[in-house]
C-alpha cells in the first residue's frame, strides 16, 4: 500500500499540477499497487507522517500566502517527514513555501524582479540519462542555480504543470523508489509508457532552451 497525498489542491492547481498526482497513481495502478490518494484542503489536518509522498502544486500570489498561513504551523512536522524518508515533490511557485523566509526547510531565499521567468526548459539530471522537460512561469527567482532542487527524497522545481506525465523517466524513478521504500513486490516493468514517451519524443523535437542541471 502506497498512500500519496495531495495538499491544497484547491489552491495550489493553477497549471492542472493534479496531474502528476493522477499520472503516479495510475502507474501504480497499472502494476498492481494498492493506493490511497488523499485531497487535503486549507484547514484541514495534515499528518505529513501517514504518507509516502506529498505533492503540492502552483497557484496565484494570493493563494500561495493562504497556503502558507496554513502550513507554517507543520513546519516541523515537515523537517521530521524529510529525516524519515518521506517523499515529496513541490511544483511551480509552491516551492517557494520551503525557502529560508518562509518553512525553512531548504536554503534559499526568494526574490521577486519586476520581469516575469516565461520559457520551456530541457534539463540534464544525475537521476537518468535522458533530459527533464517542461515549462517555467513564475516571478519568484531562487538565489540558487539549481532549476531542479533534490535533497533526500524532496523534488521542488519551477517546472508546472504535468511533471511527471510529459516526463515518463522521472515518473518510473519515483515510483521504484517508492516500492522500495514500502517494501512492495511489485514490478515496475510493467508500467507502459508508451504514451508518455510519445509525448516526450513530441517535445523534445522542439526548440527548447537548454539549461544545465548542476548536482
Amino acid at each position: 500500500m502506497i498512500k500519496i497525498a495531495n495538499i491544497y489542491d484547491d489552491l495550489l492547481n493553477l497549471y492542472g499540477d493534479t496531474g502528476n498526482v493522477k499520472a503516479l497513481a495510475y502507474h501504480l495502478c497499472e502494476i498492481g499497487e494498492e493506493i490511497t490518494l488523499d485531497k487535503l484542503r486549507f484547514g484541514d489536518k495534515i499528518n505529513f507522517a501517514d504518507y509516502d509522498i506529498v505533492f503540492v502544486g502552483s497557484g496565484t500570489e494570493n493563494n500561495l500566502k493562504l497556503a502558507l498561513e496554513d502550513i507554517l504551523p507543520y513546519k516541523k512536522d515537515i523537517a521530521a517527514y524529510k529525516a524519515n524518508g518521506g517523499f515529496l515533490v513541490a511544483t511551480g511557485n509552491s516551492i517557494e513555501l520551503f525557502g529560508k523566509s518562509a518553512l525553512g526547510i531548504f536554503d534559499y531565499t526568494v526574490t521577486y524582479p519586476e520581469e516575469r521567468t516565461v520559457c520551456d526548459v530541457c534539463l540534464k539530471t544525475p537521476l537518468f540519462d535522458s533530459n527533464i522537460i517542461g515549462f517555467e512561469n513564475h516571478r519568484g527567482t531562487l538565489d540558487c542555480d539549481e532549476k531542479i532542487i533534490l535533497e533526500d527524497n524532496f523534488l521542488l522545481t519551477y517546472i508546472i504543470g504535468p511533471l511527471l506525465v510529459r516526463n515518463p523517466k522521472l515518473t518510473d524513478y519515483l515510483i521504484r523508489k517508492l516500492l522500495v521504500k514500502t517494501k512492495s513486490s511489485r514490478n515496475p516493468d510493467q508500467a507502459d509508457y508508451s504514451f508518455e514517451e510519445q509525448a516526450y519524443q513530441t517535445s523534445q523535437s522542439t526548440d527548447l532552451k537548454n539549461v544545465v542541471l548542476s548536482q
